[in-house]
């Protein structure tokens, strides 16, 4: 009787030790592509193999292959494998993200593929499927995109594992996206919002929305970024931006990594200081934008509810407002605005922690005395409000 061929093979690669890699048959029989088991011990590589299969995370030849489904339950999780491996290898992935994207495959994705087997699933089936989202569901292009991107890292991560034998979603192409661009603050509203009287006339008293629109707009600093600010983050001329606060989520790290040091002006500095001279939790690890509690910020809406009513204050009416797109976060995109051309658009980068520049920003690489040609442009921000506004 012929020996029944083995669902695998193992040998091994140089690297500091030699490590055994692992090639899985495929439903035809074929081997696939191998991948590294991570282990120096052939006997402990034969048993990783053997659990991969026992656990349902590859195809045995002449089986019927895993359900697209199987993989799908709980490939989302923040603890679960492809996160993990991606965070391990220095990856940027929040648990907000993370529940972000098991929704979208809850309610976009799980619907169409759910059931059928991973090496079953064509292109032309994934395409009809972007389309069926694209004419029927009222997503927006740049919603279904996002599904699309979802759909092809769990295929990209099926081909990685031996569940198919080619990725069928790669090389399928996104949707064109009409972006509708965030509205930018004009040069007399700067002035109103930020005049010396400001805090009363148009803030209502309220020194700490005062204070963090006024951050924004001379720092270029985030919501999120903002309300993670602690006592010990503020400096006289610069604010460490160590962290950002997300709802439900509590304080992370700053967004994609983007942990930096961020030159202020003088009237900034002096606001903040103000700020948590006026908070009752003055310990260096006390977040200054305080809310109902220690150790938990002002919410975001309310953040947003005060600058809205600031802008309705100035003569900005609701109307406008929308029409214009104008949002807290329009001050990061006013700042943006205002510094680019006027200084060099790598310290642009490094400042406000975009992610097109790097990906890994270290905040300790960046240093106020290299920067003091932005400190002159973000004090001349702030003159508008005393040139404009007078008083």
């Amino acid at each position: 009787m012929e020996r029944p061929k083995r669902p695998y093979s193992l040998f091994k690669r140089p690297a500091i030790r030699y490590i055994y890699y692992c090639r899985f048959r495929g439903q035809d029989g074929r081997y696939l592509a191998p991948v590294s088991t991570g282990l120096t011990s052939k006997a402990a590589a034969a048993n990783w193999a053997d659990q991969e299969i026992t656990n349902g995370h590859r195809i045995q030849p002449g089986t019927r292959g895993t359900l697209f489904d199987a993989l799908a339950s709980g490939f989302w999780s923040f603890s679960g494998e492809y996160i993990t491996r991606q965070l391990a290898r220095g990856g940027h992935f929040s648990k907000l993200l993370s529940q972000i994207r098991a929704a979208q495959l809850e309610k976009w994705i799980l619907p169409y593929f759910k059931g059928k087997a991973l090496e079953g699933i064509r292109r032309h089936e994934i395409e009809s499927w972007v389309m069926e989202l694209y004419r029927n569901s009222g997503l927006t292009p740049s919603t279904v995109n996002r599904c699309l991107m979802d759909m092809k890292i769990i295929m990209a991560e099926a081909t990685r594992r031996g569940f198919c034998a080619a990725d069928p979603a790669a090389g399928i192409a996104m949707l064109a996206e009409k972006r509708k661009e965030r509205g930018v603050l004009l040069p007399d509203e700067i002035g109103k919002l930020f005049a010396t009287n400001a805090v009363e006339k148009v803030w209502n008293g309220e020194i700490m929305f005062f204070a963090a629109a006024m951050l924004a707009i001379t720092g270029g600093l985030r919501a999120g970024e903002i309300r993670a600010l602690r006592v010990m983050d503020a400096h006289t001329e610069f604010v460490t931006v160590a962290g950002s606060w997300a709802e439900g989520q509590g304080r992370g790290g700053a967004k994609w990594g983007s942990e930096r040091i961020v030159p202020i002006p003088s009237r900034t500095a002096n606001e903040l200081q103000t700020l948590i001279k006026s908070n009752p939790y003055q310990d260096p690890a006390d977040l200054i934008f305080l809310g109902y509690m220690r150790g938990v910020p002002v919410g975001k809406h309310v953040l947003s509810d005060r600058f809205n009513e600031a802008l309705g204050r100035i003569g900005v009416s609701e109307a406008q407002r929308r029409d214009r797109r104008l949002v807290f976060h329009s001050t990061r995109h006013t700042f943006n605005s205002i510094m680019r051309g006027r200084i060099d658009s790598g310290k642009l980068f490094r400042i406000t922690g975009h992610r097109q520049e790097s990906t890994n920003i270290i905040y300790t690489h960046i240093l106020p005395r290299d920067l003091e040609e932005v400190r002159a442009v973000q004090e001349e921000i702030l003159n508008v409000s005393r040139t404009k506004s007078g008083s």
